[in-house]
């Protein structure tokens, strides 16, 4: 009895619930419409702004994803069988399952933690404690781009506390707070570096249509380069932020040799971890490589084929059936069971079909969005358009999730972005990062992120909130300032 009462609804999700509910199956019938919007296009934005509500108040992603799929049914817009082959069915969602397969053979090999230490125990670093957190940031954000945002940070805690623990640093110090602060920050923006990851292709999926109208492909190269920029720039400017802007005070370190703290667990790959590294770095590498190719090569046609997806599970494949000391570098059957997060794929999905739904120029949404935006931002300087598009972005995440502030901004911001960069001669595939990257430093409330919990629950900032809300409000100016010159950047460049 004890535990059923404990996993009933309380009387604050249920009214979220019934507003959500409202939104999804009444505001279409009853919302008169407006600017062009049709009747059809009322009741798709209520189905967008009802799922967005689920998100946000955490009822997880699968249930509202499934929610939004069958309430676009009770439309008339779509039938089941539609939805089921533009969603599963599509190579968006096909490379996301793979590589989240291809992720767990990295993490579960140790491959990116050595890889992490390695960087952070050099010799160079002991006496250099500005020069060590910047080094310290980068290795961070390395390990959130090749694992997972989560397991960067759990990496990143461990070593903060083994640090703390040698050298003096306690719970109440103003370095520890502001280093698991950084490391948060860094382990979130790693996380959207690899453009076929969770997040950048749920944005991708939304921005599908404006790109096809604009005749433009996401170059992943352009992304890549963008978003490795915007993570440098943002690690190294946190590792310079924290004496001056949080300060902190460094005199502990400076005679502490941190080189050898960090290196315990090892910094050198073993055989079964240097191979597994090789493969991931092949698999990943296929975009740049295509690049380079050229068309009149024998095989072109065949390895052009394949595309980025299959290319994946030809990794899978390799890794499978290469065996070290009588195992397999990797059990696929077993990895299939635990690394899929199916609640991002199906939130891809539905997203997917309720952003296509939204798209269609004959529900009048798509017009009156950009005559919106194009009131607002259609002559703004495209430097300050990428601050407040960055600014807002860390806004919203931070109000409400992360996820939810992608589908927002992805959907209402997305199209306009695209038909703004093509308009002035900028590569959109450099301006995506900003929404992606921005939309995962989530920390400020539990319901933020996937991390935020851990973080605001951790040893040296459960008891003091306050600490968040004054310090760590100064997150906003440092990602919004550094991660906006590297999209500037990037963008004239590319």
């Amino acid at each position: 009895m004890e535990n059923r009462r404990s996993n009933a609804y309380t009387k604050k999700q249920l009214l979220h619930l019934a507003i959500s509910f409202c939104f999804i199956f009444l505001f279409g019938a009853f919302c008169p419409t407006w600017g062009g919007i049709t009747r059809l296009g009322v009741r798709a934005i209520g189905i967008f702004i009802g799922g967005i509500w689920l998100i946000a108040n955490r009822f997880g992603m699968v249930i509202p994803s499934f929610i939004i799929m069958f309430a676009m049914l009770l439309t008339g817009y779509t039938d089941g069988t539609t939805i089921i082959q533009t969603t599963l069915g599509s190579p968006t969602v096909w490379q996301l399952i793979i590589i989240f397969v291809l992720l767990f053979a990295l993490t579960e090999s140790g491959a990116d933690s050595v890889l992490a230490r390695w960087m952070i125990s050099r010799k160079a670093l002991n006496g250099h404690p500005v020069l060590f957190t910047c080094v310290f940031m980068i290795a961070v954000t390395t390990l959130g781009a090749l694992a997972s945002a989560l397991g960067a940070f759990l990496f990143s805690v461990a070593m903060v506390n083994s640090i703390a623990e040698s050298v003096g640093y306690d719970d109440k110090s103003q370095w520890k707070k502001a280093m698991t602060t950084g490391a948060l920050i860094a382990s979130s923006v790693g996380g959207g570096i690899l453009p076929f990851k969770g997040m950048a292709m749920m944005i991708y999926n939304l921005l599908a249509p404006g790109l096809l109208e604009a005749g433009v492909e996401i170059d992943q190269i352009s992304y890549l380069v963008s978003a490795i920029v915007s993570g440098l720039f943002i690690s190294v400017s946190l590792g310079l932020c924290l004496k001056p802007l949080f300060r902190v005070d460094f005199s502990k370190m400076k005679d502490a040799d941190v080189a050898s703290i960090c290196a315990h667990g090892g910094t050198s790959f073993n055989k079964r971890q240097s191979v597994t590294f090789l493969i991931f770095l092949v698999g990943i590498a296929y975009s740049v490589v295509m690049i380079w190719l050229p068309k009149s090569m024998p095989g072109y046609d065949i390895i052009n084929g394949i595309g980025q997806g299959f290319w994946f599970v030809l990794m899978l494949i390799l890794m499978t059936l290469i065996h070290i000391d009588s195992e397999p570098l990797l059990n696929v059957e077993r990895a299939m069971g635990k690394a899929i997060n199916w609640g991002i794929v199906m939130c891809v999905c539905a997203f997917t079909a309720i952003g296509g739904m939204i798209a269609n120029e004959e529900l009048g949404i798509r017009n009156w969005l950009s005559m919106i935006m194009n009131h607002v931002f259609g002559n703004m300087p495209f430097p300050l358009f990428i601050v407040i598009l960055v600014a807002a972005t860390l806004l919203c995440t931070n109000v409400f999730s992360n996820t939810a502030t992608a589908v927002i901004i992805g959907t209402v911001v997305g199209p306009f972005l695209i038909k703004y960069a093509t308009t002035i001669g900028i590569n959109p595939s450099c301006l995506i990062p900003a929404i992606v990257m921005s939309a995962l430093c989530a920390f400020l409330t539990m319901a933020a992120g996937g991390s935020a919990p851990l973080y605001l629950g951790s040893d040296c900032m459960k008891d003091d909130p306050k600490w968040v809300w004054s310090y760590g409000l100064l997150i906003f100016p440092i990602v919004t300032i550094t991660s906006s010159l590297a999209y500037i950047l990037c963008a004239y460049l590319l």
